[in-house]
């Protein structure tokens, strides 16, 4: 089959890369102002990292619930055309304006015609096959082009005919007069420092994982336990992993320290038993009511603050524990 490319001929319209957040109020405040918008995300749905979050410091509110609101503006808005699944691919200069190239890549299981049974998971046997993010509506299976062969055990196991591997991705070129990125970040790449232990034990996550495993909608309902299965006892949280580091991110992210005093506040308000200690660099609870939550409200839940930053972690023998030491 092969690939179509479309063109819009509007130039009116401002080009905003990113579903999260910050992509959404930007799309949302042009469209109030009048301008129509193209709002771009590369995944299913708006929302970003921000609706995956169990938890929004400093108010402790769910992170989808706020989200939601604003993604249901964005949808029903008609100055704003809301293209999921799709990347850019180019901006090329057009005669004082600009012409993006977008790339739409279809799914290869319709959405209309899955009913969620999971056997095209069950049966790919290079689990290329995983259901859509939690918070897409409606749900579905989606499949991961670059990990799929092409064997055709999917659809040979699909009860509704619902999957086609043969559709093709689709350019559109649109003109638009101005460009706003808005690309969220990416969890950082620990394999400039081995000694954290990344990917050496399943209980050694990065803070986007651990949000996932405790969450109250996540696989354990919210309980703090290992991945064997045991109840939790201790919950270390190392800060500046994988920032201020001249072999990686020289700088600091800014929110990685709230962000962990709201993980450790929530499991030991989940288990009075958890003994939680963060290792830090140095506190920065520069937002509005920030300084209270941490002084207030974590440091009340009995979390530990150790200042200094963890040189070595590792598997105990046997793997039923890990070590730090500082």
């Amino acid at each position: 089959m092969k690939q179509t490319t479309r063109t819009d001929t509007s130039d009116d319209s401002i080009l905003v890369v990113g579903g999260g957040v910050a992509g959404i109020s930007a799309a949302l405040d042009l469209a109030r102002a009048g301008r129509n918008v193209h709002l771009v995300e590369r995944d299913g749905e708006l929302g970003g990292r921000t609706a995956r979050l169990d938890k929004l410091y400093p108010t402790d509110h769910c992170g989808f619930c706020p989200v939601w609101t604003e993604v249901r503006l964005c949808r029903n808005h008609s100055y704003i055309t809301v293209h999921t699944w799709t990347t850019v691919q180019n901006i090329e200069p057009d005669e004082g304006s600009w012409t993006a190239v977008l790339q739409h890549a279809p799914n290869a299981i319709d959405p209309a015609g899955c009913i969620c049974c999971g056997r095209c998971a069950s049966a790919c046997p290079e689990d290329a096959v995983a259901m859509t993010a939690p918070h897409v509506y409606p749900p579905a299976f989606r499949i991961d082009a670059t990990r799929c062969t092409g064997c055709g055990s999917c659809i040979e196991a699909c009860p509704t005919g619902a999957i086609d591997l043969q559709r093709q991705p689709e350019d559109r070129r649109i003109r638009v007069q101005g460009v706003i990125w808005a690309t969220g970040f990416e969890v950082a790449d620990l394999s400039a420092a081995p000694e954290l232990g990344a990917g050496g034990h399943a209980d050694i996550m990065d803070a986007m994982a651990f949000e996932t495993w405790i969450a109250e909608a996540g696989p354990n309902r919210g309980q703090v336990r290992c991945h064997d299965g045991r109840p939790a006892g201790q919950v270390a949280f190392i800060q500046c992993a994988g920032a201020r580091d001249r072999r990686s991110q020289p700088h600091c992210s800014m929110v990685c320290c709230m962000h962990a005093l709201k993980q450790a506040r929530w499991v030991r308000r989940r288990n009075r038993g958890v003994r939680c200690v963060i290792f830090y660099t140095d506190l920065r609870t520069e937002g509005r009511g920030y300084e209270t939550y941490y002084r207030d409200e974590a440091l009340a839940e009995g979390i530990e603050l150790v200042r200094g930053r963890p040189g070595l972690v590792y598997p105990l023998p046997g793997g039923d524990g890990i070590a730090v030491q500082y």
